[in-house]
């Protein structure tokens, strides 16, 4: 009976380490979330042909994104503002990237009423930033942001706090 009952634990225990190995094997990459609250949470999607995608909210479909996100690299830096006055928006600032001086990211906005993504301009600037603003986090009280590096798998926040 004690023999029967080993066999079958054995058998449970394999079973659950083949379907772990299947499921890694079937994944496209790694997903990290960093989540600023319960509505503002970023995907970071490294896929295992090198291409990233930055998708607002939790995203775990394996399919390419239907909604509204960004296409990089592992080598691009970027700054990712939440503010209260711009509901829905995302504004993106170029941090630049270890591979060259040039833009290396794509937005691609795709549903209406959804999250939409913007490119940081002064426009965004009154916005986001107090009117002394000297210092890179002299944002306004309504203001987050998520300061992510994709290569080394981490995000800072505006109090510097690191989100894993």
């Amino acid at each position: 009976m004690v023999r029967k009952l080993k066999i079958i634990l054995a058998l449970i225990i394999l079973g659950g380490v083949i379907y772990f190995i299947i499921n890694v094997l079937k994944s496209d990459g790694i997903r990290i979330f960093y989540c600023l609250s319960d509505r503002e949470c970023i995907t970071v999607w490294k896929k295992t042909n090198g291409e990233v995608y930055i998708i607002p909210e939790k995203y775990e479909d394996n399919n390419e994104p239907r909604v509204s996100h960004i296409k990089t690299t592992n080598k691009q830096f970027l700054t990712l503002y939440f503010s209260k006055e711009l509901p829905m928006k995302i504004i993106i600032r170029d941090e630049g990237n270890l591979g060259s001086n040039q833009k290396g990211y794509a937005i691609e906005n795709k549903v209406k009423g959804e999250w939409e993504l913007l490119e940081y301009s002064d426009r965004y600037k009154n916005i986001l930033y107090k009117s002394d603003a000297i210092k890179f986090k002299d944002v306004k009280s309504t203001t987050k942001y998520l300061i992510i590096n994709i290569e080394e798998n981490y995000a800072l926040d505006k109090d510097g706090k690191k989100l894993k």
